[in-house]
């Protein structure tokens, strides 16, 4: 995989369904919401559609790692409980 393939990784935290966007081992982009299908959305509408080459979400070829699902899931998480995500939707 090259370094600079982008790599599309759907997880759910609590209430809060995030998609990241690794390009080679940084976080390039994050997309963020409390509905699944929308956050699908953001994703099908943003020009960085086409340069996604794997993923975890039916764009491109299927993406099995779990380290950058991982690194996602962390990140969401630690920002759940920044944002009280849990208490808002609760």
């Amino acid at each position: 995989m090259k370094k600079e393939t982008r790599i599309a990784i759907l997880v759910k935290v609590d209430c809060l369904y995030a998609i990241c966007i690794f390009r080679g081992n940084f976080l390039e982009k994050l997309f963020l919401d409390i509905n699944e299908e929308n956050l699908i959305k953001q994703i099908a509408t943003s020009s960085i559609i086409d340069e996604i080459r794997y993923s975890n979400i039916g764009i491109g070829e299927n993406f099995k790692e779990q380290e950058p699902e991982k690194i996602c899931e962390n990140l969401i998480k630690k920002l759940s409980e920044k944002l009280n995500i849990d208490k808002v939707n609760g």
